[in-house]
């Protein structure tokens, strides 16, 4: 009854649960819509979810509110154990910074930094200066997905399944316990899409990330562990897919 008493913290097992999370927009206007209707879902720490559904479901929705983005109408939303809904934008902020990572289909890297400096931009955002040993991991994880000889170029100078790469490093570089991925593949070729997949699933299994990965891919779907479909804001379907067993 802990989320009933307003307590601040959950039990450590979930890394996300979601409680009767409801959102609604245009509230109290003739067009008032409700897109999320009461979800409920927890995400033990390294669990591989994908999660489904067609377009207008309110995957980008419920998306956001996880990634503290946006705020649910109703329920309650805690990352790595902290109530949300209720923080000031300031300390939601932080927990952003500390708790999640995120990959985006179109990668969003800054075209007048390096790889090397996208990739290490969360750190120095949330610490406020550079450092020495945010950087040299920075250099450890594009090395570790082949990018070793492409720290210094731009985005503009990488194709895009290596921005892609640089996108899941910078994603990676704070260790978070939880990363979101929307479309992580969307944009690439098929075999670029591929390898793009297994090093999140890489990551997942070397760091105990946590991940979440919308995708409209059917088969990349179902090489995560564990598959949730969204249908006109209801939570329909939460299966184990069909990952191969890695012993």
């Amino acid at each position: 009854m802990a989320e009933q008493a307003g307590l601040s913290r959950q039990p450590a097992e979930s890394v996300l649960r979601l409680r009767a999370v409801r959102k609604r927009y245009g509230e109290g206007t003739p067009v008032e819509t409700e897109v999320l209707h009461g979800i409920d879902l927890d995400v033990a720490p390294g669990e591989f979810l994908a999660m489904v559904g067609p377009s207008g479901s309110g995957k980008s929705t419920l998306l956001n509110i996880i990634g503290l983005l946006d705020r649910p109408s109703d329920g309650e939303v805690w990352i790595d154990g902290r109530a949300t809904r209720e923080l000031p934008d300031t300390e939601r902020s932080r927990l952003r910074g500390e708790s999640l990572g995120f990959v985006f289909q179109f990668h969003h890297l800054l075209s007048a930094f390096s790889a090397l400096d996208n990739v290490q931009l969360p750190r120095w955002a949330a610490m406020g200066r550079r450092d020495a040993d945010v950087q040299a991991r920075a250099q450890e994880l594009l090395a570790a997905v082949g990018l070793a000889d492409y720290t210094q170029r731009r985005p503009k100078e990488l194709s895009g399944g290596q921005q892609q790469r640089v996108a899941i490093c910078r994603a990676l570089i704070h260790r978070p316990p939880l990363v979101l991925a929307d479309e992580p593949t969307g944009n690439l070729d098929t075999e670029t899409s591929a390898q793009a997949f297994s090093l999140l699933r890489r990551f997942n299994r070397e760091f105990g990330c946590a991940f979440i990965i919308v995708t409209h891919d059917p088969d990349l779907a179902e090489g995560c562990d564990r598959v949730i479909e969204l249908i006109d804001g209801h939570l329909v379907t939460d299966r184990a897919g069909h990952a191969p067993d890695q012993g």
